[in-house]
């Protein structure tokens, strides 16, 4: 990853925090990694133990944030949260994967879009 695409993740990921924390959600873990993954956002939101994923694009691409979570991201991401899970005995509550886009438009401004159950484990 280049310094550029190293800073612009990072802003991404504090415009989602406070994008999530708008709306209700908990923020209880940034940036948690396993040996297989990580995850940008750890948080509450009602019942739920959320585990998000952000995707900060500079332009509006084409094709849905969805599939830039592929296969191997989201076993990635499974890995980590069951690792989070394991590492603070969390039991016996309800998860799920959400995704955060984020597009910056050509004037300037951002558009921010919120997949909830984005996807499950199989």
């Amino acid at each position: 990853m280049g310094r550029e695409s190293f800073w612009q993740g990072l802003d991404g990921e504090a415009i989602a925090q406070k994008y999530l924390a708008e709306q209700g959600y908990r923020i209880i873990g940034l940036n948690f990694s396993s040996q297989q993954g990580e995850i940008d956002i750890i948080a509450w939101e009602a019942n739920y133990l959320v585990f998000v994923e952000v995707k900060n694009y500079s332009f509006r691409c084409f094709g849905s944030p969805l599939m830039a979570v592929n296969r191997a991201k989201r076993a990635g991401i499974i890995h980590a949260a069951r690792t989070y899970l394991y590492k603070n005995n969390i039991k016996d509550v309800d998860c799920r994967f959400d995704v955060v886009a984020i597009y910056r438009l050509a004037d300037g401004s951002r558009q921010i879009e919120l997949y909830k159950h984005a996807f499950m484990i199989n």
